[in-house]
C-alpha cells in the first residue's frame, strides 16, 4: 500500500481520533470540515494497532454504512478509496460490497452498507464486526444504532485474541433538534459516549481549511438563505425546508424558549386537538396582553378517539398537576356524527376527560393559518407574542419547515400545492391551529380583516358569524378576556 501523511486538520479532529475509551464517537460539522476523511484513517489505523493472532496477522471486520446505496457508491466509498485504494487487496460489488486487503501483516475486511430503515435491522443480525463508521449519521434510524452496538467488538473472537479496540465511530452535517443525535449528544448522553463538534468554517479556528480551495466557505454563503448556511457553514444544528414553509416568519432564535416551558402559574391551561388515526393535543396558555405559551404536545399513533382522551387525561393530571383546563377545542369536524355511530368526537372526549370540549369555530384553511401567522408576528412589550417550548418537537420541526406546501412541477413551472403536505408534522399543527381559533385569535384576525368579506366567506358557519358579530359590536372586543372563563389570577 501507499505511505500517506495524514495530519488532523484541527484539534478537535485530533480530540476525536485520540479518544481511545469512548465506545460511540460522534463527530459534527460543516460541509468540507474532514469528517469522513477522520473516519476512514480512523479505522485504518485502528487496523494496523490490532494486536496480532496466533497466526501473526492482525485480523479486523469492518463495516461502514450510509443511508443508501447511490450516495454510499458516490461518496462514501470514493472517500475510502482515495485512502485505501481498492486495488489493494479484493473488492466484491455484489450486495454486500466487501473490500478485503490482505497483507503479510494485515486482514481487513471492510462492508459497505445501505441502511436507512429500521428493517434494515436484519442486515446486521449476522454480523460479527471489530467496529463500524455510520457516515452522515443524521440519515440513519436510532434502531440502526442500536442494533449496531451488539455487533461490534466480536471480531477476532477471544479465542483469537480478541479486539485491541472496538467501537463505533460516526459523522454528520448537523442534524435538527428533534433527532437521535440531538438527543444523545444535548440531552441525555449516555456512558461510554462522546460527541465532538467542529467550529463555524467561517471562524478563526475552522479546521481543515488547508485542504479546501481559496475562500471555500465564503463562496458557499452567496445564494444560500439563512437556514442552509446555519447547517452547512455555521455546523449548527437546524432545519431545511423540503418545500415552502407554512409559517416563513417563525424564528427559532426567537419563538422557541431557551429552557423548557413551565406553565404560568396563577393561569389556566387551554387544549387544542386533532383527531383521527394520529390524535394529538397542543397544551398552551393565553396570557395578558395577548401572549401565547406552547407549553406541550402529546403525540399518539394509530389510537381510538376514546383511548386517546383517557391517555390526555392521564398526560394532563400527571404532567401538570394544580393546574385548571379552561378551555379544549377541537376539530370542527368531529363535531359530526359516522354513519355507524351517534356520538361525535367531541361527544366521546366530553364524556372520557374532565372537560368540556367545543368545535373550533372554523375548519377554513386560511383562517386556521391567519391566526397562527398572527400571533407569530404580533409582539408584547417588546418580545414575540408566541413563545414555543423546545419540549414540543414536532411543533418546533414543523415550524422549522417540515410543515410545508409540497413544490408541484406544472407546465409553467414549479409552484407550491394550495394545501399543506399530509404528514407527521400536519397533525399537530393542526391541533395548534384550533387552540389558536378557540383561544381568541380569531378575534384578534378579524379585528384587522374586513369583517363584511368574512361574513360572506362563513354565510354557513353559525359559530364564526357569532364571533363576527362580536367584533362588529361598538363595545371594544377583547378576545383575551370576553370568552366567559377567566383564568385564576384575573
Amino acid at each position: 500500500m501507499n505511505n500517506y501523511n495524514y495530519e488532523y486538520p484541527g484539534p478537535v479532529i485530533g480530540a476525536f481520533m485520540k479518544d481511545n475509551n469512548s465506545f460511540f464517537r460522534g463527530l459534527m460539522g460543516p460541509l468540507g470540515s474532514g469528517k469522513s476523511v477522520a473516519c476512514t484513517i480512523e479505522i485504518l489505523r485502528r487496523a494496523f494497532f490490532q494486536a496480532p493472532g496466533p497466526d501473526g496477522k492482525r485480523h479486523t471486520r469492518w463495516c461502514i454504512i450510509r443511508n443508501s446505496y447511490p450516495e454510499l457508491k458516490s461518496t462514501t466509498i470514493k472517500t475510502w478509496a482515495e485512502w485505501c485504494p481498492l486495488e489493494f487487496g479484493k473488492t466484491n460489488f455484489d450486495s454486500p460490497i466487501i473490500h478485503h486487503v490482505k497483507t503479510d501483516q494485515i486482514d481487513m475486511e471492510v462492508l459497505f452498507l445501505a441502511l436507512d430503515r429500521p428493517e434494515d435491522v436484519k442486515k446486521l443480525l449476522s454480523l460479527e464486526l471489530t467496529g463500524a463508521w455510520v457516515n452522515e449519521a443524521r440519515e440513519i434510524p436510532k434502531s440502526i444504532i442500536d442494533a449496531l452496538t451488539g455487533r461490534v467488538g466480536r471480531f477476532p473472537s477471544k479465542r483469537s485474541g480478541g479486539c485491541t479496540w472496538s467501537g463505533i465511530i460516526a459523522d454528520t452535517n448537523p442534524p435538527d433538534t428533534s433527532g437521535w443525535w440531538y438527543k444523545m449528544c444535548e440531552e441525555d448522553t449516555p456512558d461510554g459516549w462522546k460527541f465532538y463538534k467542529q467550529p463555524s468554517g467561517t471562524s478563526l479556528d475552522a479546521e481543515n481549511l488547508k485542504n479546501l480551495p481559496q475562500n471555500y466557505y465564503q463562496r458557499l454563503l452567496s445564494g444560500k438563505d439563512q437556514d442552509w448556511v446555519n447547517i452547512y457553514v455555521h455546523g449548527n444544528y437546524g432545519f431545511l425546508v423540503e418545500g415552502r414553509a407554512v409559517y416563513p416568519s417563525f424564528r427559532d432564535r426567537s419563538h422557541v424558549a431557551e429552557g423548557m416551558l413551565d406553565p404560568a402559574p396563577g393561569y389556566a391551561l387551554m387544549i387544542g386537538a386533532d383527531f383521527g388515526l394520529t390524535p394529538c393535543a397542543v397544551i398552551g396558555q393565553r396570557l395578558p396582553g395577548g401572549k401565547w405559551y406552547i407549553i406541550d404536545e402529546f403525540i399518539t399513533d394509530d389510537c381510538g378517539i376514546k383511548r386517546f382522551a383517557e391517555e390526555l387525561t392521564a398526560y394532563i393530571e400527571t404532567k401538570y398537576p394544580g393546574f385548571d383546563v379552561a378551555k379544549c377545542i377541537g376539530d370542527p369536524s368531529g363535531d359530526f356524527r359516522s354513519p355507524n355511530s351517534e356520538d361525535t368526537c367531541i361527544d366521546i372526549m366530553t364524556a372520557h376527560t374532565p372537560w368540556e370540549w367545543e368545535p373550533a369555530p372554523t375548519n377554513e384553511l386560511t383562517l386556521r393559518l391567519e391566526v397562527v401567522k398572527n400571533a407569530l408576528n404580533r409582539m408584547v412589550d417588546g418580545d414575540p407574542s408566541f413563545i414555543l417550548s423546545p419540549k414540543c418537537r414536532k411543533l418546533r420541526k414543523g415550524f422549522g419547515g417540515s410543515y410545508y406546501y409540497k413544490l408541484v412541477a406544472g407546465t409553467d413551472g414549479t409552484r407550491a400545492s394550495v394545501h399543506p403536505d399530509k404528514n407527521e408534522y400536519s397533525h399537530p399543527h393542526d391541533a395548534l391551529q384550533y387552540l389558536l381559533l378557540g383561544g381568541g385569535e380569531v378575534g384578534v384576525v378579524l379585528n384587522n380583516k374586513s369583517k363584511k368579506d368574512y361574513k360572506q366567506r362563513f354565510s354557513n358557519s353559525p359559530r364564526m358569524l357569532e364571533q363576527i358579530d362580536r367584533v362588529n359590536k361598538k363595545t371594544k372586543y377583547n378576545p383575551f378576556k370576553s370568552n366567559g372563563w377567566k383564568p385564576k389570577g384575573w
